[in-house]
């Protein structure tokens, strides 16, 4: 079965997702399931390989560590497509990129591997943040690999506002990680997968492809505080972490621990400072032209947030 002029046959072309249980996977997968018939869904852990078994019961699911320079050709084997999403701050993550690059040169050189669609993130080309530079070696790699490719860059998203702890205070508090008056522009996860999903469907309309995605923005901190303070009929106060206390909640949430290798700590304490002083910017142009209609509002994408935990606590 074939999708408009695409060559897509979701009956037989196998698309491998890594990170599958992330949260960019997570926002994918539901756009995918009713058409692809053969799934191969990548992950780290024992909890991710049996959540995913139980939840798509119908995908192969592969439990590996993208850091291994052999395991990319046994993700890749018979593969037609790969959505390729790395680890955040992972220790040599520009590598893992190179690594599975390679490896999908040498499948399609077989003859059954036919595109590359990248998750990168938002103006690669601003290098002073380390896992900025590293997507960018990544994307070099990839444009000049010979492979089809289409490259998604995803800007900050709207789901690390934690929208759940600002209704359960009584008195709400958020603690900024960076300057609460420095703008950013936002992604909702929904927009990713639905872009997505079009992106993988659609195939040879999206080769050599670069795609910046933001839904909304630019807003700061205190303008984000005002409306969910509007919506909860609770005003929060908004405060600003200490430089360290940042970045040690940056390596807690990341990996758990802060005993994590010095590369990972540079890429979270360079993000920090970046984030500080200038933001990330971009423009809902490209993804309102792919989805169609206009992208997620910061105010729509948490007023769903909070009816979905009322929902849940009911």
């Amino acid at each position: 079965m074939t999708t408009g002029t695409s060559s897509v046959d979701h009956d037989h072309d196998l698309l491998v997702i890594t990170c599958a249980s992330g949260k960019q996977a997570t926002s994918l997968l539901p756009n995918l399931v009713k058409q692809w018939r053969r799934l191969r869904l990548v992950c780290h852990s024992p909890a991710s390989e049996e959540r995913l078994k139980e939840q798509y019961p119908d995908a192969e699911v592969i439990r590996t560590d993208l850091g291994l320079p052999k395991e990319p050709e046994r993700i890749l084997k018979d593969a037609a497509v790969i959505y390729h999403v790395e680890p955040p701050f992972a220790h040599r993550q520009a590598v893992m990129g190179f690594n599975m690059i390679d490896a999908a040169r040498k499948a399609a050189k077989e003859g059954t591997f036919k595109h590359f669609v990248y998750a990168s993130v938002l103006n690669t080309q601003l290098r002073k943040m380390i896992h900025h530079d590293q997507r960018l070696q990544v994307e070099e790699y990839l444009m000049e690999s010979e492979l089809n490719y289409t490259i998604l860059q995803s800007t900050h998203f709207m789901f690390l506002f934690p929208v759940a702890p600002m209704l359960a205070q009584e008195n709400p508090v958020y603690m900024a990680n960076w300057n609460p008056d420095v703008p950013f522009s936002f992604l909702a996860l929904s927009d990713l997968g639905e872009v997505g999903a079009k992106v993988l469907n659609e195939r040879e309309k999206h080769y050599a492809a670069q795609y910046p995605l933001v839904s909304d923005g630019p807003l700061n901190y205190h303008q984000i505080c005002s409306m969910v303070s509007q919506e909860i009929g609770k005003e929060i106060q908004l405060k600003q972490k200490s430089y360290e206390e940042s970045v040690q909640g940056f390596l807690m949430r990341l990996f758990g621990s802060l005993d994590v290798d010095a590369e990972s700590i540079d890429a979270v304490e360079r993000i920090l400072l970046y984030y500080n002083r200038h933001g990330l910017i971009g423009s809902s142009n490209v993804c309102e032209w792919l989805l169609g209609r206009k992208p997620t509002t910061w105010l729509d994408w948490m007023r769903q947030e909070i009816a979905q935990i009322k929902q849940n606590h009911q």
